[in-house]
């Protein structure tokens, strides 16, 4: 599997996504602005597909979508859950910060 990149939000070089890389999952906070819960973070285990649907956002065209297994149990902002990995789109993700 080819492993896909994006560009990141603050001018660095573009991310290169793959399996075993540690993400935070960015939340669409649209529909739910008031919402308290913090952006989870875990782990790429697999590849999804390149199109279709993705749990937490809408996947705008051709955009990957990878299988994230989170560290704890994530609840998501609509209240469902716990949700112990799900499908999220490309578009959602940044790399985790080095601890």
């Amino acid at each position: 599997m080819a492993l896909r990149k994006k560009a990141d939000r603050a001018g660095k070089a573009p991310a290169v996504f793959g399996v075993g890389m540690q993400v935070v999952v960015r939340l669409d906070r649209n529909r739910y602005p008031d919402a308290a819960a913090e952006d989870p973070i875990g782990v790429i285990v697999a590849a999804g597909e390149v199109e279709g649907t993705a749990l937490y956002a809408p996947v705008a065209g051709r955009e990957a979508v990878w299988v994230v297994q989170f560290d704890e149990p994530f609840f998501g902002l609509d209240g469902s859950g716990p949700h112990a990995s799900a499908r999220v789109a490309q578009g959602s993700l940044e790399p985790a910060p080095e601890a």
